[in-house]
């Protein structure tokens, strides 16, 4: 009996020693040197431990959490903070981090290692908190996360717990993923057209071209510091088309240039009036020379006509497209000419040079034709803001969401859209 009593007394002092020389070799600290491009969070990963224990053990600035290559950094075990080898106070600090444990929602921009930061905690115990997977980063606005506390389950000893090592990862692949986690979601609607970026132009021309925001492009598209000419962008519901207008402004163009020709015509044709030869005036010379002045002066009138009329029956997009060659001309008040316009004064123009009077003012050419409803508005119609009797502004209509006008003072002649500016009916005319 004693023989078998000291055995089992030796096997009892040897178990016990080899337990505490466990525990001894669990609670040690460990050294790190630090190797280039090293950061206190990529060690607090490959460790296991939180940022503040590396930083509180080995005094590093907690604010530009610096340290130099070449360091020899101490790293605890396990959290001091949290775990001091005391089971039943880790079971109170483990009660209380639950009771204080709050919740926060994830907003753009955020990742798991900025939230860490600003709650003072680890990557790993936030996936704890909220049973994330190991290696788990992408977290999404809206998602909401628990904080400040610890895990809820069954509490289990001091001894059983083993620090979570996760496999170390090159900096590079850490730096990436990060990067992936903060990028922001594209937004793409059902209704989108895209645009391949030419040499000259930038965001804001761009989003002018297509009616659209400068934020709308930078949602859509996973923009850089710069575009490249060939990149393709996504454009989300786009309330222009630019080869539409181009092809409009060529038309006008197209449409002055023809006005131009004809009224160089029509001066000719009056200089050669004016000019007649001077022996078919010879059975005249009877007249009074009174009537022989008033002959002579009646060519001279042809000769300076104030604006050429093209057409009597001219169609909408002819009216629509002559009035685009005006685009830029500055907005003067009372203004009626092609050195300045008001809204009313650019229509009475344009309907002038098609050979249609419909008055000075808005008033005035609201009964130049038919009410109907914006609806039923085709290319050419006039377009009035305000009820029928007391109309405040006038345009031309183009076509879709378009009108041609003069807005404003400060402004030019410019294509405006019904999407931002919604007429309140519209005038075909007589």
């Amino acid at each position: 009996m004693n023989h078998t009593a000291r055995k089992l007394l030796v096997g009892t002092v040897g178990a016990a020693g080899l337990f505490l020389a466990t525990t001894a070799t669990a609670n040690a600290d460990t050294t790190h040197k630090v190797a280039k491009n090293d950061t206190v969070w990529d060690l607090s990963q490959k460790y296991g431990v939180s940022i503040q224990a590396i930083e509180t053990l080995n005094n590093i600035d907690q604010n530009s959490h610096l340290i130099v290559t070449g360091q020899t950094l101490k790293v605890p075990a396990k959290d001091a903070q949290v775990a001091k080898n005391n089971a039943p106070a880790q079971v109170t600090d483990k009660k209380a981090d639950t009771a204080n444990t709050s919740e926060v929602t994830v907003k753009a921009g955020d990742t798991l290692w900025t939230l860490a930061q600003q709650y003072n905690t680890s990557v790993e115990k936030l996936r704890e908190l909220n049973g994330l997977a190991a290696d788990a980063y992408l977290i999404h606005p809206g998602n909401v996360l628990k904080v400040n506390g610890t895990v809820q389950a069954t509490q289990q000893p001091a001894q059983t717990e083993q620090p979570v090592q996760q496999p170390e990862q090159p900096v590079v692949q850490q730096e990436a993923t990060q990067e992936q986690a903060q990028e922001p979601q594209l937004v793409v609607s059902a209704n989108h057209t895209t645009h391949t970026v030419q040499a000259g132009e930038s965001l804001y021309s761009i989003a002018q071209a297509y009616g659209v925001t400068v934020d709308s492009l930078r949602a859509a598209n996973n923009l850089g510091a710069t575009l490249l000419v060939g990149q393709t962008l996504t454009i989300n519901d786009p309330a222009k088309d630019p080869a539409q207008e181009a092809a409009a402004q060529q038309a006008a163009a197209q449409a002055q240039q023809e006005a131009a020709t004809q009224q160089e015509a029509a001066t000719q044709q009056a200089a050669t009036q004016v000019q007649q030869p001077v022996q078919n005036q010879a059975p005249a010379q009877t007249q009074a020379p009174a009537q022989q002045v008033q002959q002579q002066a009646q060519p001279a009138q042809v000769q300076q006509p104030q604006q050429q009329v093209v057409s009597t029956s001219a169609d909408g997009a002819a009216i629509a497209a002559y009035a685009q060659s005006f685009i830029g001309t500055p907005y003067v008040w009372g203004g009626s000419t092609p050195s300045g316009f008001d809204c009313s004064g650019l229509t009475q123009y344009v309907y002038a040079h098609f050979g249609k009077q419909i008055g000075r003012n808005t008033i005035a050419q609201e009964s130049a034709g038919a009410h109907i409803p914006v609806s039923q508005a085709q290319v050419g119609d006039l377009l009035f803001w305000g009820t029928p009797g007391s109309t405040y502004h006038v345009a031309i209509y183009l076509g879709g969401n378009s009108f041609v006008a003069a807005p404003e003072p400060g402004q030019s002649v410019k294509i405006g859209n019904m999407a931002y500016f919604m007429p309140s009916f519209a005038v075909h005319v007589n």
